[in-house]
């Protein structure tokens, strides 16, 4: 049975924009280490999924077609240098929107194990926000908070979270946890 790792976008595997949105794919800017986490994910066997808000969709900021073509820019770099996206799910509201698909709420999470067949218990997700954290917690994934100004030093920390400093730092802990069940 494959193994599935949830990913986050902005912040995670691309620059995040302060006070902004990625809306067009010269605003995309893989984070340092990125893409070789996506390889390293695609060599031991993993289907990885991005799972992400993207309300200026629902802002009238960008388009759905606009966004689609990020993903597929993204996924294509992705590919390029080894790595592959399984699949892509966004929710494009607002947050006033009050949608069941916005994370924290676990329905774009919900949707990729309906598609495609995976265990939350099994199964990690990156991210790099408390709504992301809440979305895994909700489900039973296992979390991996990003970080890019905390320093790692263990393989756990008191309230259970495992911090990274990066995607890539992350993938290598989930791939030391999953050859190592007693540290997670």
């Amino acid at each position: 049975m494959p193994r599935f790792i949830l990913l986050d976008r902005d912040g995670v595997i691309n620059r995040r924009i302060p006070h902004g949105y990625v809306t067009s794919w010269r605003d995309f800017h893989f984070l340092p280490g990125a893409l070789d986490a996506l390889r390293l994910l695609t060599t031991e066997g993993y289907k990885t999924l991005v799972i992400s808000n993207q309300p200026a969709v629902g802002k009238g900021l960008m388009t759905l077609d606009q966004l689609a073509g990020i993903t597929a820019q993204f996924s294509q770099d992705a590919k390029n240098h080894g790595g592959r996206i399984d699949g892509v799910y966004y929710c494009p509201h607002r947050s006033d929107d009050r949608c069941d698909c916005r994370k924290p709420k676990p329905g774009l999470l919900l949707q990729a194990r309906r598609e495609h067949l995976f265990d939350f218990g099994d199964t990690y997700f990156i991210g790099d926000s408390e709504a992301d954290e809440l979305a895994a917690r909700r489900t039973g994934c296992h979390f991996v908070l990003v970080i890019d100004d905390s320093p790692y030093d263990g393989d756990r920390v008191p309230d259970h979270r495992i911090i990274a400093t990066s995607l890539l730092d992350a993938v290598r802990l989930v791939l030391k946890a999953e050859s190592n069940p007693c540290i997670r």
